[in-house]
């Protein structure tokens, strides 16, 4: 038995779902099955009880669960008294996150963390447009970013890791025509004004979905934000239509709609890195931010 099958059982145990932990630990779900079924194999005990509508700890799996969760942090909380004893952790972690992006409910855990063991660090977090992001990180003036998936993926130097996976709708006034539909596509709305920010603010954004227009057999009427946020203002207002994911604030917005549509891009939610840039506090904020429970 390992820290890494501890960690294994524990993600797997709280989310009662195989493909769900698996996710979160990135692995796939066969691969934590078997690691799953080694433990219960070298401990000579049924861990799960599993059906094929659900899967439920067994009396020992829940008795497991508590004590592995005490050893488990215990190591945790070990490493972070011996890392917190080098001098070189300390400072400031400078973090920025897509404007309009909701992303409140992923830093308790780790912020919490960072302020119990690291109390003399400053973690700054600030929100920027997609270029400003790629910018600043590339620059060091930020050693983290959060933004979507499709403005980071095929970047050199750039490292990064899926927060949540997420996916593209087309985004209407409650009282646009269209908006009791379940599913629409692109081609519905060609005579719709299509909202999107500029290519000052994004190089990608406006060229995937302009491109996914064309495929559907047209080109769009386009009317440029400035930013993300007057892109969100104007859609609230009915000015048009425009692509948002559903990590954008406005998804639970009653003034909006948030309509099914083909895949346009991967909006996964990220967090993304410079590898020429080393800040010690990185290592640390990226460990502990997949390993609270505020992380998803």
């Amino acid at each position: 038995m390992n820290l890494t099958q501890m960690k294994y059982f524990i993600t797997a145990a709280k989310c009662l779902n195989f493909t769900q932990a698996a996710d979160k630990l990135f692995i796939t779900q066969p691969a934590l099955s078997r690691q799953i079924a080694a433990m219960e194999t070298e401990l000579n005990m049924q861990l799960f009880v599993r059906s094929s509508h659900s899967l439920k700890l067994t009396p020992p799996g829940t008795v497991l669960l508590e004590e592995f969760e005490r050893i488990y942090n215990d190591y945790n909380l070990a490493v972070a008294r011996a890392q917190g004893s080098f001098a070189g952790l300390s400072g400031e972690l400078n973090i920025g996150i897509l404007e309009g992006a909701y992303v409140g409910d992923l830093f308790p855990g780790v912020l919490r963390y960072f302020d119990e063991f690291y109390s003399n660090v400053k973690i700054n977090l600030r929100t920027y447009s997609f270029n400003a992001l790629i910018e600043r990180l590339y620059s060091g003036k930020l050693d983290l970013i959060i933004s979507l998936l499709f403005d980071i993926e095929g970047r050199e130097k750039l490292n990064y890791r899926v927060i949540e996976k997420t996916r593209d709708h087309v985004v209407v006034h409650r009282n646009h025509p269209l908006a009791g539909r379940d599913h629409v596509r692109l081609s519905d709305f060609r005579e719709d004004n299509f909202l999107m920010v500029s290519t000052e603010d994004s190089e990608k954004s406006p060229r995937l979905i302009i491109d996914a227009c064309k495929n559907d057999g047209f080109y769009p009427k386009v009317k440029f934000a400035s930013s993300l946020q007057e892109e969100m203002l104007w859609v609230e207002a009915g000015v048009g239509v425009c692509i948002l994911d559903t990590r954008n604030s406005l998804y639970k917005n009653t003034s909006v709609r948030f309509l099914d549509v083909d895949m346009i891009s991967d909006p996964s939610l990220t967090l993304a890195w410079n590898t020429d840039n080393y800040n010690p506090l990185r290592e640390v904020f990226i460990d502990n931010f997949f390993l609270s429970p505020s992380s998803p």
